[in-house]
């Protein structure tokens, strides 16, 4: 049987993947906003 750490460890891992960690931190950095150019178009 696992022991008492390695299933905690296991279901805050599963539940990061769960919550899209990866993606909300791409948004943090990257940002959703529209970008000038695809609002206006080139001028």
């Amino acid at each position: 049987m696992a022991s008492k750490t390695k299933r905690t460890e296991l279901i805050r891992k599963h539940k990061k993947a769960r919550a899209g960690a990866k993606h909300k931190a791409a948004r943090r950095n990257k940002g959703t906003s529209k970008s000038p150019k695809v609002l206006f178009g080139d001028k």
